[in-house]
């Protein structure tokens, strides 16, 4: 993992920035072809926020972690990306979740559990930041050009709100639809992001806010983005070499958002052109990904600095090729 310095204010006021809430969990990975589990930092939340930090973004993630190993590791993570940490929080709690994934590298399968395969204890569950929070990180929600969740609670909520009204782009991702919180936060939420199968099949069209663009995945037949009359399908872009899919939602995601930030300026911020551009070349990230084990492989295997350079480009060319020559867990 790259190595950088935490955000100097100066800086953060002087690009575009980022600043985002949800799960981030300790990502444990057991693969059929390894003799050990490895561990990475994960959640969708997670993914998306270091990523976005280690490809070159002011990114300051605003989670609730546990005051324990666990947290410890996810707290460095960020830091070492080069995070700001200072709406990292480690409250005593019930400790910080971790996500357990088996891959079976040669159907290219994986589950999830929540439990530990050593122990059979369940692991802690994920925990909302509260309004102290989020009152203590009111002027960094004023000044980001994207805010990103994966969760909703009524603290995340008036994030969100904040965010909103202050301009950003709030990329809304929600693992659920339950409840009347669900609800009041389409009223924010600029691009919403719906799985079919699971909250997707549950939302319709009608319930987004005007304006607001909705992606709806479909799995491995691709996605489609709408907005208004406008709508456009992606058909899924072939892997090079498929190991792990896990992840190549948050590529997506990551990709799109990259796109969008390197493009902000102070009089031009995001269009609907801009997403459907962004999704082009997320989907073609999460392909690469997917040759790697884990939800963020390919940043692990090929490094951020080339991650960055074959964004730069569009993701085109030789790609494919190149990461062939790598191995699965280089980095780990």
């Amino acid at each position: 993992m790259i190595q950088s310095e935490t955000i100097k204010a100066s800086d953060w006021a002087a690009r575009p920035s980022i600043a985002g809430t949800g799960l981030a969990a300790v990502d444990r990975i057991y693969s059929s072809d390894l003799k050990r589990p490895i561990e990475a930092l994960g959640g969708s939340c997670g993914n998306v926020l270091i990523s976005l930090a280690m490809l070159g973004h002011a990114v300051a993630p605003m989670v609730a972690i546990g005051d324990d190993d666990q947290g410890q590791f996810l707290y460095d993570e960020f830091a070492k990306a080069g995070c700001e940490t200072q709406y990292v929080f480690r409250g005593g709690g019930a400790g910080s979740p971790v996500i357990v994934e088996f891959v079976d590298t040669a159907s290219a399968t994986h589950r999830f559990t929540s439990t530990c395969p050593e122990t059979s204890r369940s692991f802690p569950r994920w925990s909302s930041i509260d309004d102290q929070l989020v009152e203590r990180a009111r002027s960094t929600l004023d000044a980001a050009s994207v805010f990103y969740t994966d969760r909703i609670s009524s603290s995340i909520l008036t994030a969100m709100k904040a965010a909103f009204e202050a301009g950003a782009l709030v990329f809304f991702e929600p693992a659920s639809a339950d409840g009347p919180l669900f609800m009041q936060a389409l009223e924010f939420a600029s691009v919403i992001k719906l799985a079919d199968g699971t909250i997707g099949d549950r939302i319709e069209d009608r319930e987004v806010r005007s304006g607001a663009v909705l992606i709806r995945t479909h799995g491995e037949r691709g996605l489609t983005v709408s907005s208004g009359s406008s709508r456009r399908f992606f058909p899924s872009t072939a892997a090079p070499r498929l190991v792990d899919t896990c992840g190549a939602g948050d590529m997506v995601t990551t990709g799109l958002l990259d796109f969008i930030l390197t493009r902000w300026t102070s009089d031009r911020r995001w269009s609907l052109d801009d997403v459907m551009e962004g999704v082009g070349i997320g989907q073609r990230l999460a392909a690469l990904n997917c040759a790697f084990t884990g939800a963020r492989g390919l940043f692990f295997a090929a490094g951020a600095g080339y991650v960055r350079e074959i964004l730069d480009r569009g993701v085109e060319g030789d790609c494919g090729s190149y990461v062939m020559t790598l191995g699965r867990y280089e980095g780990y």
